[in-house]
């Protein structure tokens, strides 16, 4: 009897074990070339996650009023593109532009529609900055000038230690991180390492990484791209304000905004202990990411509610110092950084993630643009380029609309 009992408790631990596997191992090959485009609509289906509820109150968006002739054209490399060739050259799932408010275009690739939940990659750390704002806020945190520390004193005898708030939200900490390379089969580069070990294996929560880490250089004299900044910010929020990362933003963002589906933060372990993933993995539909756009365009107001004060808008969108102005970032690479904002010169932002996926905002013009897409790497430099090249195109194109 003893000896049945043994061995049913040895095949139900083997099955259990074996399910972990599986599991781990459709983690692991997310990020694989295979099926990428129907990856990036099903990441919610693969990660754990906590989901944030639609507004009651969805900001409307309605269909622009377009001349019958209306076209957008743009040129690359000497050839003369449209809009479906765009697509199709840069591997796009989606594509939404905006002007005014309303819809210029709407398209949905590779079998998608609106209520998909597409990955955003780093397209998060946007959200994740705008969190902070309302953190401040709302008198969970004093100002951006503070030491992280104040706030989250496991960081003390850290390398983050002596790093501001301000600091981490421009990627200008100091601490030593390298994350020039997406290849996430390289364990020796961090970024591979935390996700192997905290996204794919649940071993630990992502920002413990950060522990390990060695101090650099001198806060605020250089900017380094490091998403274990963005997740600390993201620990920041829920430490100051006492919630889940989700269930603030639903809150104070999500709601007021007028969302018009769920959407989910994806996690780093198990929903009744994960972390959101505050440096890259929200899923959302392609309206509310250009709805979050909208919000920006529109100085922090939705609608006629105010939901993040327009100085914070101002502050997070302008490169205030010299490790962070244009074209200090990357040789050769024009753009500036603001919290957690990409600037172009003359005045455009965006928010931008791996893979292709992009939100473009020309404050200006009222033109919202948001790419989601499945580039055959994690950084293809040619489809990013051509991409800015059609959003000038497609900016010109509505200049008189």
């Amino acid at each position: 009897m003893k000896l049945c009992v043994y061995i049913g408790l040895f095949i139900s631990v083997a099955i259990h074990n074996l399910g972990i596997a599986q599991t781990e191992g459709l983690r692991r090959a997310y990020v694989d070339l295979e099926d990428r485009a129907y990856k990036m609509q099903g990441a919610i289906q693969t990660f754990p996650g906590r989901r944030m509820s639609a507004s009651p109150n969805p900001l409307p968006m309605p269909t622009a009023d377009l001349p019958s002739d209306f076209e957008i054209r743009y040129e690359w490399e000497g050839e003369l593109y449209g809009i479906e060739d765009f697509n199709e050259r840069t591997h796009s799932n989606a594509l939404l532009i905006l002007k005014n408010g309303a819809i210029v275009e709407e398209i949905y690739r590779n079998g998608s529609d609106p209520e998909t939940k597409f990955i955003s990659w780093s397209t998060a750390k946007s959200f994740t900055s705008t969190m902070v704002g309302l953190a401040i806020e709302d008198g969970y945190i004093g100002s951006v000038e503070e030491p992280l520390t104040n706030y989250l004193p496991a960081l003390i005898g850290s390398a983050y230690e002596g790093v501001s708030i301000k600091n981490t939200l421009q990627m200008s900490t100091g601490v030593d991180w390298d994350e020039s390379s997406y290849d996430f089969s390289d364990l020796s580069k961090p970024l591979a390492y935390q996700w192997e070990n905290s996204i794919v294996q649940h071993r630990y929560r992502f920002i413990e990484g950060a522990n390990s880490l060695s101090p650099g250089i001198e806060p605020g004299s250089k900017f380094n791209y490091s998403t274990m900044d963005s997740s600390i910010l993201g620990w920041l929020v829920e430490n100051s304000s006492g919630q889940r990362l989700a269930s603030y933003m639903e809150e104070r963002l999500w709601h007021p905004a007028g969302m018009e589906f769920d959407a989910v933060w994806l996690l780093d372990g198990p929903e009744e202990i994960g972390r959101e993933m505050a440096g890259g993995m929200l899923a959302a539909s392609l309206r509310d990411f250009g709805r979050f756009g909208l919000l920006m365009l529109n100085n922090g107001r939705s609608g006629e509610q105010q939901v993040i004060s327009e100085n914070w808008v101002r502050e997070a969108t302008i490169a205030d110092n010299e490790a962070v102005s244009y074209g200090a970032l990357y040789e050769g690479y024009p753009l500036g950084y603001g919290y957690q904002w990409w600037l172009f010169p003359g005045g455009n932002f965006e928010a931008q993630g791996l893979f292709g996926q992009l939100l473009f905002i020309a404050p200006e013009e009222n033109v919202v643009i948001v790419k989601l897409s499945a580039w055959p790497e994690g950084l293809v430099e040619e489809m990013e380029l051509e991409s800015y090249v059609f959003f000038d195109a497609v900016v010109t194109a509505l200049k008189d609309i």
